[in-house]
């Protein structure tokens, strides 16, 4: 009774607002997902999930919290911003788009908004702070009325599933799953150029150093010699991230008294190279497939920032990294939690990481820890979507029904 009572007192005073919000461009036919984000950090992952979506015949309109502004739409995606919490403004909004299902992302929960779209509702991420609720917080009982307004929350952690269900939703409506973003990128390649490359390599040890700016490659040769006192066959392959940058590598690992092999001029890592000096990033997937260890560049202290972690982890590959881990902090904490990457200064820290992990099992005992994170994407995605599908399809069954007309296939 408290808690139908606090909703509709929240209710009756969100309705009190005249705000009716601007225009909306048309409604895409067929089915319809509507999906509310905490911030544009999201689109990514729901850019995912729409292309995902798409085949079978379900729309995507994403809508982000009114101080964010929107970005440029990309792929799939209807952006637009959320309607004010007041009941005309709700009401006008859900008139137009007329969703078939509604997913939470992250964020707080804001009652009138919930309260009035009356369709299927999932969370995802949900309960990342103690405080549930955008607005009406401090409403004694209105948590507990809006929190199980959801059929279905997918969360992280044990703490926000307890939290959850100290607010209402039973526990048989809770998964704790993985973190919700992007399936990592499966980079490409020749598979003959990965089969002959890798004969031609043998049982030598390798190891690279990707996506390498120009001012970290002292860094990286002092770390090879060092590694190379234990592997004399140690084989170094480099891949620049300017290509034009290239020449003057090769000229300093010359000068270095390195022997080199240019990828560019069609030359293979015979069983006296030491450095196999790549034209550039364009085949990262064939390297990554070669080396069983990876150090990405632009990480070390002042470095540009490198590339996203889990092309390599994906492709099985033990990380080692610098410092600076913008612009994907997040993906670097959650490797480096698990042992699946490590962190190195300079190039004595460098030089003793890859020695240390020219160890197969421990390689392949941090391989396999990247893998199982770089892969969760993929997998908290694919459940998301089913779920959408089922209860879309399963709405759309009972339409059909209720009409005595064939549902579709």
């Amino acid at each position: 009774m408290t808690r139908s009572l606090a909703l509709g007192a929240y209710l009756a005073l969100a309705g009190l607002s005249r705000r009716r919000g601007e225009a909306e461009p048309p409604r895409p036919e067929g089915s319809l997902l509507w999906v509310h984000a905490d911030g544009p950090e999201r689109l990514p992952a729901l850019s995912a999930l729409a292309e995902r979506l798409w085949p079978e015949g379900i729309a995507t309109l994403v809508t982000l919290p009114r101080r964010f502004d929107l970005p440029v739409p990309t792929g799939r995606l209807l952006l637009r911003p959320a309607p004010y919490e007041g009941g005309a403004a709700v009401r006008t909004f859900l008139d137009h788009w007329k969703p078939d299902l509604l997913l939470w992302v992250g964020g707080g929960l804001r009652p009138a908004l919930l309260a009035r779209t009356m369709v299927p509702k999932l969370l995802v991420e949900g309960a990342p702070e103690p405080g549930l609720l955008a607005r009406g917080a401090r409403w004694p009982g209105l948590t507990r009325a809006v929190v199980p307004l959801f059929e279905r929350a997918l969360v992280q952690g044990d703490a926000s599933a307890e939290r959850l269900s100290r607010a209402g939703i039973p526990e048989e409506r809770l998964e704790i799953v993985g973190p919700f973003d992007s399936p990592a990128p499966v980079l490409p390649c020749n598979e003959r150029e990965r089969r002959d490359l890798a004969q031609t390599i043998g049982a030598r040890p390798v190891w690279l150093a990707a996506d390498l700016p120009m001012a970290e490659l002292p860094v990286v040769l002092a770390a090879h010699r060092i590694a190379s006192r234990s592997a004399h066959r140690l084989l170094l392959i480099l891949a620049p991230r300017v290509p034009e940058e290239a020449p003057a590598m090769a000229r300093a690992l010359n000068e270095a008294s390195l022997r080199v092999a240019l990828r560019a001029e069609g030359a293979e890592p015979e069983d006296r190279t030491q450095v196999y000096l790549a034209d550039g990033t364009s085949e990262m997937g064939l390297w990554l497939r070669l080396a069983p260890l990876t150090f990405l560049g632009g990480t070390l202290a002042r470095g540009p920032g490198g590339r996203s972690p889990f092309e390599a982890a994906a492709l099985g590959s033990a990380l080692l990294h610098g410092p600076v881990t913008a612009p994907h902090g997040e993906a670097w904490v959650r490797l480096d939690i698990v042992g699946a990457a490590q962190t190195v200064s300079n190039a004595a820290e460098l030089g003793q990481g890859v020695e240390a992990l020219l160890a197969p099992d421990r390689a392949a005992a941090m391989a396999q820890a990247g893998w199982d994170v770089a892969t969760q994407g993929a997998e908290v995605m694919n459940r998301v979507a089913d779920l959408i599908e089922e209860r879309i399809f399963r709405a759309d069954e009972a339409a059909a029904a209720a009409l005595h007309i064939p549902a579709r296939a």
